[in-house]
C-alpha cells in the first residue's frame, strides 16, 4: 500500500471511534471544564454573528487543562438558533482548522427553519489542547436570508476523556435497584463507591430511557443529559454525601416500551467523574398507574409568536376516561411574550416566564376535559404588539410542546 493510503487508512479507523463515542458511555473516565458568558447579553449568552455584540475574536478559558493520560476531547456547545435561517456554526480551538459544528439529525432538513436548542458536540483533537491558556473562537455563515445571521451561545464546555488503566478515578457501582427489577413510583437509588485517593462530592443517577426530549435533538430515547449555562440537567437524582442514597419520583417518567438502563455519574472532589457501569432490564409496575407521552407532529417552521398563531398536533391513544392528569413540557426562549395555549380551540393557559431568556415549561393541564381519542390539535397565539410596536414574541423550540397524560386503571 502506498504511504499516504496507508495514513488515510489509519486516520480514518482513529477518527472512527471518535464518530461512534461523541458522548460519555458506561465505563468512561473524564472531566468537564464549563465556560458561560456570564457577563453577556440577556440571561448569559453570547452572540455569534449578528449586527451587535461579539466579534469573533478569541475567547480565553481560565481553566488549566489536566491532559495527562488523555485519550480523547470533546466540546459540548450549548446552541439557541436565535435567528432562523442562521447556519454554518463553526468553533476554532487554539486558533486551529476550524471544525463545523453538526446540525441534529432528527431535526429536519433545513434545520435552520425550525427553532431548536440543543447541545451538539464535536470532536476536539488532543494535540490542539495545551495545559494552560487554551481559547476559542466562533463563528456563522454571512448566508441568511434576512441579512442577521445569529446563534445565541449559552455554554460551551471542554469534556476531556481518560485511559481509566492509568488515570486514577473513583470507582462504584449502582447497589439500588439491580438489574430486571419492576418499579414503582418510589425509587430508592443508590450506589457503592470507592475513592481511595480523592474525597467523593456528588453522585448524579441518570436512565438510558424514553422520556420527553429536553435536549432539543428530537432524540426521545439516549441517556437523557443536558445543560444550561454551566449546570447540568436531567438526572433523577443527586446525592452529595454518604450512604449515596436519594429517591426517584416516577410518576411522570412515560411508560417504556421496551426495559431500560440506569446508571450513576461519581464525581471526586477535583471534577474527575466515572461512569459506573449501567444496571438493566429495569420496567415499571406502578400500582394501575399508567403514563403516556404524545409526541408532537406537524411542528411548524419559525415558530415565534410574533409572526402569526402556530399549529401543531399531537395524539393520544390512552382511554381519557381514566386519565387523572396531564402535562404540557416544552423549551423556549423569551416567553415572557407569548400569548396562551390552545388545545382543540381551547384555551388552556395563558403565559409565563421571562422575555429574552430560556425557559423550561412543565404545565399542568387544569381541563382534562379538551383532549380528544386520537388527533389533536395544539396552538400559540399571536403575540399582539406593544404600544403599536412589533416584539419578540416566544420561541417553541425542537420538538415543539409535548403532552404527558397520566392515567389510573
Amino acid at each position: 500500500m502506498r504511504p499516504y493510503l496507508l495514513f488515510l487508512s489509519l486516520a480514518l479507523v482513529l477518527a472512527a471511534p471518535l464518530a461512534l463515542r461523541a458522548q460519555p458511555q458506561p465505563g468512561d473516565v473524564f472531566r468537564e471544564y464549563y465556560w458561560t458568558n456570564t457577563g453577556g447579553d440577556g440571561d448569559g449568552f453570547l452572540r455569534v454573528g449578528g449586527r451587535v455584540g461579539y466579534g469573533g475574536g478569541p475567547l480565553q478559558l481560565a481553566h488549566q487543562f489536566d491532559l495527562e493520560h488523555a485519550t480523547r476531547a470533546e466540546v459540548v456547545i450549548e446552541k439557541l438558533l436565535c435567528h432562523d435561517g442562521t447556519r454554518g456554526l463553526a468553533i476554532s480551538i487554539n486558533s486551529n482548522a476550524w471544525i463545523e459544528v453538526p446540525e441534529a439529525c432528527r431535526i429536519p432538513e433545513p434545520q435552520w427553519e425550525y427553532q431548536h436548542h440543543i447541545y451538539p458536540i464535536v470532536a476536539v483533537p488532543l494535540p490542539t489542547l495545551r495545559p494552560t491558556q487554551n481559547q476559542f473562537r466562533m463563528r456563522v455563515s454571512d448566508e441568511h436570508p434576512w441579512d442577521w445571521p445569529q446563534n445565541l451561545i449559552y455554554g460551551v464546555h471542554f469534556r476531556i476523556y481518560y485511559d481509566p488503566l492509568k488515570k486514577p478515578h473513583p470507582t462504584g457501582r449502582v447497589a439500588s435497584p439491580r438489574s430486571g427489577d419492576s418499579l414503582g413510583t418510589k425509587v430508592e437509588l443508590a450506589v457503592e463507591v470507592s475513592s481511595p485517593d480523592r474525597r467523593i462530592r456528588q453522585v448524579d443517577f441518570l436512565g438510558d430511557h424514553e422520556d420527553v426530549n429536553l435536549e432539543g435533538d428530537g432524540n426521545y430515547a439516549q441517556w437523557h443529559w443536558w445543560y444550561v449555562r454551566d449546570q447540568a440537567r436531567g438526572s433523577f437524582g443527586t446525592a452529595t454525601s454518604p450512604p449515596w442514597k436519594c429517591a426517584w419520583d416516577t410518576s411522570w417518567v412515560p411508560d417504556q416500551p421496551q426495559p431500560f438502563r440506569l446508571a450513576a455519574r461519581i464525581t471526586d472532589d477535583t471534577g474527575l467523574i466515572f461512569f459506573t457501569a449501567p444496571v438493566r432490564g429495569l420496567t415499571f409496575q406502578r400500582d394501575g398507574l399508567s403514563v403516556e407521552l404524545c409526541k408532537p407532529y406537524d411542528v411548524p417552521r419559525k415558530w415565534v409568536t410574533r409572526s402569526s398563531e402556530k399549529v401543531e398536533k399531537f395524539r393520544t391513544t390512552g382511554d381519557l376516561q381514566k386519565a387523572v392528569a396531564a402535562q404540557l413540557v416544552w423549551v423556549s426562549w423569551s416567553p415572557g411574550y407569548m400569548n396562551g395555549l390552545f388545545i382543540n380551540d381551547e384555551r388552556v393557559f395563558d403565559s409565563e416566564g421571562p422575555r429574552y431568556a430560556y425557559y423550561l415549561h412543565r404545565v399542568p393541564l387544569q381541563n382534562l376535559q379538551v383532549l380528544k381519542p386520537g388527533e389533536n390539535v395544539l396552538k400559540t397565539g399571536l403575540t399582539p404588539r406593544h404600544d403599536g410596536k412589533m416584539v419578540h414574541g416566544m420561541e417553541v423550540n425542537w420538538p415543539g410542546i409535548m403532552v404527558l397524560i397520566q392515567y389510573r386503571k
